[in-house]
């Protein structure tokens, strides 16, 4: 009997895993079938349950025109195309806003410490499981420090010649990115006022965060997405200060694909938390079973054991009055046995008495009777 076809939600739910990455860009159904067929021997519960429902070759054509969507390849699309998939209930949005704050005061305090050299709290920096955070070690940070390093040279070159000069900087690697911090800021005069002006902070605070930058890249301390994010857009301000356009377009593109990696991230984590909900409730929904069927093997022990109870009674009793009864009957038998033998003997004792007449001769049988 022919299998029905899976509906496409099904199909992403159960193979999101298995099409991930460099597979995600798989499009021929024998390489489809290979992947799928790979998971089914390390026995995947979800795709096993999938085939076995629904057939492998079903589940192929169902993921194969999902990966021509890039469905796959993209939670946007997912999001678009499985909007209930992603539903975040406004608890778990509250919940989340409050993990990124305390994300974002671990990662102030990390980079804090590592300024003052206390290099054991950002070794061992922990996250949730689920926080919005990089996998990366600190690539992106490193590359923003560099990428900013050239371009405070290229302004130093040509406002502050003096200073480059007396201090024998004659390359962007001589000088790190927190000394061009405080540099910059005992010559705040060498920027264009306007600029300053347009700023979303006071330059003194932009000139901290730029030196918070170097302390992340330069410790490779693991931060939030959100931290890098806002990293990239205070270093993108910078580079306008310092009249760079090529770092400054470098910048912007770079700041436009972490925007993009954290918006996939934060889509998979809505994900996440949605199908986390489902196996909450579904396992509150087993342990209900369970619970239901321990009281009822309860009632049924405690009934079986009240219906033993009343016949081993009922045998007990019918045990009891039918020894009764034979000793009843035992005893009346043996009463009328004792009476006839009595009976019988006193008649004999008188026969032999008359058959002796007057004789003074008295037997021992007649001597016991009498006495």
């Amino acid at each position: 009997m022919a299998k029905n076809r899976p509906d496409e939600r099904s199909v992403y739910l159960a193979l999101k895993n298995v099409f991930k990455g460099p597979d995600a860009e798989l499009r021929t159904l024998k390489k489809i079938r290979k992947r799928i067929q790979k998971h089914l021997d390390n026995k995947d519960a979800e795709v096993c349950a999938l085939v076995a429902e629904h057939n492998i070759e079903n589940v192929c054509n169902a993921a194969k025109a999902l990966l021509q969507d890039d469905i796959f390849a993209s939670t946007l699309r997912a999001k678009i195309r499985f909007p209930e998939v992603f539903d975040v209930s406004p608890a778990q949005s509250a919940e989340r806003v409050v993990s990124e704050a305390k994300a974002a005061r671990s990662d102030s305090d990390a980079i804090r410490d590592a300024a003052e050299g206390h290099q054991e709290t950002w070794t061992t920096l922990e996250v949730n499981e689920l926080e919005l955070a990089l996998e990366g070690k600190g690539k992106e940070p490193v590359q923003v420090q560099a990428t900013l390093e050239d371009a405070c040279y290229v302004f130093g070159c040509k406002t502050m010649g003096a200073i480059l000069l007396k201090e024998g900087w004659d390359c962007p690697e001589s000088v790190e990115l927190n000394i061009w911090a405080r540099v910059f800021r005992r010559n705040e005069d060498k920027f264009d006022a306007e600029k300053l002006v347009e700023l979303e902070k006071p330059f003194p605070e932009l000139l901290d965060s730029i030196a918070q930058l170097r302390h992340t890249a330069v410790h490779r301390i693991r931060v939030s997405a959100i931290t890098v994010q806002q990293f990239i857009a205070e270093a993108e301000s910078f580079a306008v200060i310092l009249d760079n356009d090529t770092c400054s377009r470098m910048l912007s593109r770079l700041r436009q694909e972490a925007q993009h990696v954290i918006d996939d991230l934060g889509r998979n984590k809505d994900l996440l938390e949605s199908m986390l909900k489902k196996k909450f409730q579904e396992i509150d929904a087993q342990r209900r079973e369970l619970d239901r069927l321990e009281c009822k093997v309860v009632e049924d022990m405690l009934r079986e054991d009240k219906e033993y109870q009343n016949l081993a009674s009922a045998n007990l009793e019918r045990a009891i009055l039918a020894a009764t009864a034979s000793q009843q009957i035992a005893s009346t038998s043996e009463h009328d046995t004792s009476s006839e033998a009595e009976v019988d003997f006193e008649s004999s004792g008188r026969t032999s008495f008359g058959q002796n007449g007057g004789n003074d001769h008295h037997s021992p049988s007649l001597y016991i009777v009498l006495n």
